[in-house]
C-alpha cells in the first residue's frame, strides 16, 4: 500500500521519481478531485486520471483510487495537494489553464 502524504500550502511536489499527487479541481458549483501522475510515471498511468470525464466527488474517493492505481503500478507515494491549492479544468484538445 502507497504512503498517502497530506502536503501542506506551499509544500513542493519532489522533482523526480514515480508517484501519485491527488488535485481538487475548480468547478462552477462543486470541486472534483483527480489523480495526477509524476512526469516519470506519466507514460505509464497517462496525463489525468479519470481522463476527460468527471472527477471523484469527495477526497476519500480519490485516494482510494490512487491506492488501486499505485498498487498495479507498485508506486511508493501518493500526495494529496493542500486545498489552497486550486487547478483549473484541463479540457481535452486544448492546452492547461
Amino acid at each position: 500500500m502507497a504512503e498517502v502524504v497530506h502536503l501542506k500550502g506551499g509544500d513542493p511536489l519532489p522533482e523526480e521519481g514515480e508517484y501519485l499527487v491527488v488535485t481538487r479541481i475548480a468547478r462552477p458549483r462543486a470541486f472534483e478531485y483527480f489523480i495526477d501522475a509524476s512526469p516519470a510515471l506519466e507514460p505509464r498511468v497517462g496525463p489525468r486520471v479519470p481522463p476527460g470525464g468527471p472527477g471523484y466527488p469527495s477526497l476519500e474517493t480519490a485516494v482510494h483510487a490512487a491506492q488501486d492505481l499505485a498498487a498495479r503500478h507498485d508506486v511508493p507515494t501518493i500526495y494529496v495537494q493542500h486545498q489552497s491549492v486550486l487547478v483549473r479544468p484541463f479540457y481535452p484538445g486544448k492546452a492547461p489553464l
